[in-house]
């Protein structure tokens, strides 16, 4: 917190219990928490202290992304420190940084022992929420644990700055919920082929440790898209299952020739699993292959594996490890199936295959067809040509030091 505070105070009696009278005032204040990832400016107050109770007569703070909040009411000076406080945000903004962005109103009461465990209730609506379904997997990396041998001061001081240790024990017991959350339309779901709209309500009551979410969002509308296929989905939802990210749980269907392709999307929303399942029953790589090109895998050219490739890739989030790349890399009888970024920052997948031990043919989505000759002693031949006619030719030397 930075800014000014003016203070004009007097204390008396035991320290055990003092009296407290005068007024602080704060005006242009700033506040950040990194871990909510909230910034307040502009932050103006007004505390009258009587006694051992204070009122906060005025509290006003312009959050960094849009929106005001107004703080009200009394905190006891004694004891767990008593709260009767109202907390009213009008049209904030909210965003996490990775998943969530929102914009929305609130109508809050905190009421208890600041240092035991109060309770927040109230009413938070809703006018857009945006959830973003990540491309790329991994979303986030294992800790690594690491010892530093001999390390200077000033390395161990930037390491309990970045890693402070949790203290064991803290003399309050977390806070207790009691909110109504409505959103009965805009709640918006993209990424990955997804573009969904949900509505409803949610009940958030109990400790925050251990936090009960009752309720969820059904769908308004929605659709799929795979490359030149676009599904609508049929049903579906969004819920929570004890925390703050959302579950997905959708089906799409359509019908290709005689076979019935269904498609569901399962899982938390920030690493969902897309499957297909077909009537009659085929596997996934023979039903995504049907419902983009309306044909079995058999029959694909090498260009149109290449396009399914990358579908089966952006399905499981680019970088990501799935079994329906490494199904379809066996069942097609590819030697390599790889993803990678072209120049101008598309995602792009190509196939290769060895036409024996000295000759390697190579296709990618773009249209780009390679071929990589062995000509010995470190050397190869490498040519290609391009879908707009281009074309490229060089020698290479390759040794191992």
């Amino acid at each position: 917190m930075q800014g000014t505070a003016q203070v004009d105070v007097r204390a008396t009696g035991p320290v055990t219990q003092p009296n407290i009278d005068g007024t602080v005032t704060v005006a242009g204040a700033r506040l950040v928490d990194t871990g909510f990832n909230v910034a307040l400016n502009d932050i103006n107050t007004t505390i009258a202290l009587n006694g051992t109770t204070a009122t906060i007569q005025s509290f006003t703070g312009q959050i960094s992304s849009g929106g005001t909040v107004t703080i009200g009411g009394t905190i006891g000076l004694t004891g767990d420190f008593p709260a009767d406080l109202t907390i009213d945000a009008n049209r904030a903004r909210y965003n996490d940084g990775e998943l969530i962005a929102a914009r929305l109103s609130a109508d809050l009461t905190l009421t208890g022992p600041l240092l035991a465990t109060p309770t927040l209730a109230g009413t938070i609506n809703a006018e857009e929420i945006d959830i973003i379904v990540p491309d790329n997997l991994p979303t986030s990396l294992a800790r690594i644990d690491v010892t530093h041998r001999n390390a200077s001061q000033a390395v161990i001081e930037q390491q309990r700055e970045l890693f402070p240790k949790t203290a064991g024990g803290t003399s309050g017991g977390g806070i207790n919920l009691d909110i109504t959350f409505n959103a009965p339309n805009r709640v918006f779901v993209r990424g990955r082929g997804l573009d969904l709209e949900l509505g409803g309500s949610l009940q958030l009551t109990g400790p925050a440790s251990n936090l009960s979410i009752v309720g969820g969002f059904e769908l308004v509308r929605g659709r799929f898209q795979i490359l030149s296929k676009e599904l609508t989905f049929e049903r579906g939802n969004l819920s929570f299952t004890g925390d703050l990210i959302p579950t997905l749980d959708l089906e799409a269907s359509s019908t290709v020739g005689d076979v019935t392709v269904y498609v569901t999307v399962t899982g938390p929303a920030n690493n969902p699993s897309v499957s297909f399942s077909s009537n009659p029953a085929l596997p996934q790589d023979e039903v995504l292959a049907r419902l983009i090109f309306g044909q079995g895998t058999s029959d694909l050219s090498p260009l149109q594996i290449a396009q399914l490739a990358e579908a089966a890739a952006t399905l499981a989030g680019v970088g990501g490890s799935t079994g329906l790349l490494d199904n379809l890399r066996s069942q097609l009888g590819v030697d390599s199936l790889n993803v990678t970024t072209t120049s101008d920052g598309q995602t792009a997948v190509g196939v290769g295959k060895y036409l024996n031990d000295n000759t390697y043919l190579g296709v990618d989505s773009t249209g780009r067809v390679s071929l990589e000759l062995k000509l010995g002693g470190g050397l190869k031949a490498k040519g290609a040509v391009t879908s707009s006619g281009g074309g490229e030719v060089g020698v290479f030397y390759e040794g191992e030091f």
